[in-house]
């Protein structure tokens, strides 16, 4: 016997109530107190720590309740309000799930440049709401980890430009070679308890300083 899709919600519900310990921030367009994502949201397990409506300062919001998802339920995102979550993916990002009953190709290409991760178009089931918002998270989570990866990335090339720098400086002062210009750097690190990079750093300020004075 094949489950029925009563079924089907039943144990969805029960998996999520399992190891869902997430809280939402929801926002509608028509923040009601009848609101069946909420509902929803609820009956899955999900803590909706504060449910708003557009006309609230999002921002202000996340800071007030610092949730773990946002959730927001519109008509179409409006230009304005994918603005302003583009900002939040910039100085608090989270993952941001949008339930839209409209679309169109280039609101759904700017919302993920926003940074959304996850936008759902049409009627809005019950039991694919865990399942959506786990990819949400999933997909955040890989975003934030390129991320991190293309950020230590560029700090490391910045810092070998540093001591590739210094070391010239080094070299051309002491008439010494690369590896004793190296190891001069290194020996500084080491005695100051500080990073190569910030040494090298140090060494073209203080040289730079000094061509400064002569001029």
């Amino acid at each position: 016997m094949y489950p029925t899709e009563k079924d089907k919600v039943k144990n969805t519900r029960t998996k999520a109530g399992e190891n869902t310990n997430i809280s939402v921030l929801l926002i509608e367009e028509q923040r009601s107190t009848g609101s069946m994502l909420k509902k929803a949201l609820i009956d899955f397990g999900y803590d909706v720590i504060k449910h708003i409506s557009f006309n609230e300062n999002i921002i202000e919001q996340l800071d007030l309740c610092n949730p773990s998802v946002l959730i927001l339920a519109t008509d179409l995102p409006s230009g304005s309000m994918l603005k302003e979550l583009a900002e939040i993916n910039q100085l608090s990002p989270l993952p941001i799930v949008i339930f839209a009953e409209n679309d169109s190709p280039n609101v759904i290409q700017n919302a993920i440049k926003a940074g959304v991760s996850a936008y759902v178009v049409s009627e809005i089931f019950p039991q694919r709401l865990h399942s959506i918002i786990s990819v949400a998270n999933e997909r955040f989570k890989a975003i934030q980890s390129l991320r991190h990866e293309l950020k230590q990335a560029k700090t490391q090339l910045e810092s070998r430009k540093y001591i590739d720098k210094a070391k010239g400086l080094i070299m051309q002062q002491k008439q010494i070679s690369e590896n004793e210009a190296y190891g001069t750097i290194r020996k500084m690190a080491m005695d100051q308890g500080c990073s190569l990079a910030m040494v090298a750093k140090n060494i073209i300020d203080v040289c730079q300083l000094l061509s400064t004075s002569k001029t």
